[in-house]
């Protein structure tokens, strides 16, 4: 599927191929399950690390891994060969999730019985709160929780009646693309059966299950309209940038190119009394390179069409 282009309100992820996983003593178990949560990171679908094409990976997991360290709470935390990987999924024809993200307000109602209703908040420390942050970082999902502010009574009322009208037009209000309500109640086991409702733009969803199938559920909407098998695509693309007087700003914009998203390689290629010109190896939709040069907003457009920029004193 060809993306639908940036969302309104994109998150960037830090690393896609950076997670941690919880550690028992057994590093090969834990790069199998790190390597299960980024292939589910990096396309958005929770079957993808059983298919026969990328099982391999999952098998030969400790092949991938860059480093790994042990991280508090009993964490192992690992890093694997994004380019690998990359590689791996681009061949496999499933369509990759690049690490520009939509951003998810989430409105779930608990009912606990015996008439104990609430609605979890942004400041809200309940499990079940952190179970859903928990899984939803995991899939690399931006998630925005109802402040204060807002009338938490009526959101629940709103939640509960199943007339969401006014909870996904509050989306605008706290920047996010896309809205997710759960209605969620107690069993007898202890856990929560949730029914889950998503919509953002060309991807609204439903889903019943556990607290975890509503970051799923999101993640996997988002991912049939913003990933691509185009995000195979390699180009090299000449950005000139003006206002390099000295080696520290030559520096810092030679990382500032190195650090962006869609950036595989970043070379000279020529200098001028003007500035320097970079020949740059992008993955992915050409158009994203101007994209994700203007989100950081060290290097200011000067003319956008021909990638010529200047550096920001």
């Amino acid at each position: 599927m060809t993306p639908m282009g940036l969302p309104a309100h994109a998150e960037a992820l830090g690393d896609l191929y950076s997670v941690s996983v919880p550690y028992t003593g057994d590093n090969e178990a834990a790069f199998r399950q790190a390597m299960r949560d980024v292939l589910v990171r990096v396309t958005g679908r929770g079957d993808v690390p059983e298919m026969e094409n990328l099982a391999p990976l999952v098998a030969q997991a400790s092949r991938y891994v860059k480093s790994f360290r042990r991280a508090p709470g009993n964490m192992l935390a690992v890093t694997f060969d994004g380019a690998a990987i990359e590689d791996a999924v681009d061949a496999s024809g499933i369509a990759f999730w690049d690490n520009e993200r939509p951003v998810t307000l989430v409105w779930l109602a608990l009912d606990r019985g015996g008439g104990r209703r609430a609605l979890v908040s942004s400041n809200d420390t309940s499990a079940e709160k952190t179970r859903i942050d928990s899984d939803a970082t995991r899939r690399g999902l931006p998630l925005v929780w109802p402040d204060s502010g807002d009338d938490l009574v009526r959101a629940m009322q709103q939640a509960w009646s199943g007339n969401h009208d006014a909870l996904r037009d509050a989306a605008r209000r706290y920047g996010a693309d896309g809205v997710l309500v759960g209605r969620a109640r107690e069993v007898a086991t202890g856990g929560y059966t949730v029914e889950w409702s998503f919509a953002s733009p060309g991807a609204d969803g439903i889903a019943t299950g556990d607290l975890e199938a509503g970051p799923a559920l999101a993640a996997e909407r988002y991912a049939g309209v913003y990933a691509s098998r185009g995000a195979a695509q390699r180009t090299e693309q000449i950005v000139t940038v003006t206002g390099i007087n000295s080696l520290d700003a030559y520096a810092t914009t030679m990382r500032t190119l190195a650090k962006l998203a869609p950036v595989r390689g970043v070379a000279v290629d020529e200098v001028t009394p003007d500035g320097v010109s970079f020949r740059i190896n992008v993955r992915g939709d050409p158009g994203a390179l101007d994209q994700a040069i203007r989100r950081e907003g060290r290097l200011q457009a000067v003319d956008a069409g021909r990638l010529i920029y200047a550096l920001s004193p």
